[in-house]
């Protein structure tokens, strides 16, 4: 959400925060008001979060009624936070901005009869949204939508003015490779990663974040020198760290439906960073690094990520990262100037115009 408040406040607007503060929330430390429900859950345990998330979207209904005299639109990020917004904005008669950072469904796993309900819910809201906001062309497809006016495709470019060091090639010591994000536990191979890497001389493995998955991985951390935990971080002190690796991670496995989807900050922050992807074979930012090459698409397995580990080169390393890094430049140094800063910014004052 960083990247919306920078470009309002750039233009001098007032923005407000409304977060659910699970004990490591990062709140867009630039926005005016922020107001936090705190209630813990637990990340990915889904319908055990049940009376957490009905006590959320109350709290997100009760705080917009009391901010409603201030307030010209509401942005709200995916089908936990939209629906209540949704109510909100209909009785107030408020523009309402719906951004899909991920599928409902498919991101928790959610079959039969549920999965329907929340499919079709969230299709509603896409569709009389008054500016809906997908991260992927190949999105339009996934919630079963079609192009029209008010729905605008949205990279997952991150506004950074950080400039990339090239890698140094003579630079002794092992290979760094830094992950940033959610520790979670599957689908997303970084049990594997780990695995594969501990122990290991020659490597470095660099962990920045929380999720299910910190408690083994600082476990691994005590027994293993070459597995250092750096925990939560904000997103610019997770992009300085990464800044100091010589490859960063990003798998997407297919046994999570939505990966088949993939549209993450990760694939943008690499070629930011001119840092090589290692990603997953089959799926979009896999893809993209092997069409590219700017990293590599491995398959699901340890043994894939020992294979690589065991022929990788810091010249080869140095080589995809700085291609990495041309791309970024050539096609979205200006992204966010001019997506975010202007033509998201005129949608608004566009809708808050007609309001």
């Amino acid at each position: 959400m960083n990247k919306y408040v920078h470009a309002l406040k750039a233009q001098g607007d007032h923005v407000s925060f409304i977060g659910w503060d699970r004990g490591q929330t990062q709140a867009p430390p630039s926005a005016d008001d922020i107001h936090l429900y705190k209630k813990t859950a637990t990340l990915g345990a889904r319908w055990r979060n049940l009376l957490a998330l009905a006590g959320w979207n109350l709290f997100v209904v009760r705080t917009l009624f009391r901010l409603r005299r201030q307030i010209s639109a509401v942005h709200a990020v995916d089908l936990d936070s939209a629906l209540a917004a949704w109510f909100f904005c209909r009785l107030c008669r408020k523009p309402f901005v719906f951004d899909i950072y991920d599928h409902y469904a498919d991101t928790r796993a959610i079959s039969g009869p549920a999965r329907a309900v929340f499919n079709g819910i969230e299709r509603f809201l896409a569709r009389h949204a008054d500016l809906t906001l997908l991260a992927d062309e190949s999105r339009y497809e996934q919630h079963e939508l079609s192009p029209a006016e008010h729905i605008m495709v949205v990279e997952n470019v991150p506004a950074s003015p950080l400039q990339a060091q090239p890698i140094d090639t003579q630079e002794p010591g092992p290979i760094r490779i830094g992950y940033l994000g959610v520790l979670e536990p599957r689908h997303r191979g970084l049990e594997n990663l780990l695995e594969a890497c501990a122990g290991q001389p020659g490597v470095t493995l660099h962990f920045g974040g929380y999720g299910p998955l910190s408690e083994r991985i600082e476990a691994a951390a005590r027994q293993h020198d070459n597995i250092v935990v750096h925990g939560p971080l904000s997103h610019e002190a997770g992009l300085n760290m990464l800044a100091n690796m010589h490859c960063t991670v990003g798998f997407y496995h297919l046994s999570m439906p939505n990966h088949r989807y993939a549209a993450p900050n990760k694939y943008y922050e690499h070629l930011l960073l001119g840092r090589p992807l290692l990603s997953t074979r089959g799926t979009p930012p896999g893809t993209r690094v092997e069409q590219e090459q700017t990293g590599w698409a491995l398959d699901e397995t340890v043994d894939a990520i020992r294979d690589w580990l065991a022929h990788a080169t810091k010249a080869e390393l140095a080589e995809r990262g700085a291609r990495a890094r041309s791309l970024w430049e050539k096609n979205y140094q200006h992204y966010a100037e001019e997506v975010y800063s202007r033509q998201y910014r005129q949608r608004l004052e566009t809708l808050t115009r007609h309001d």
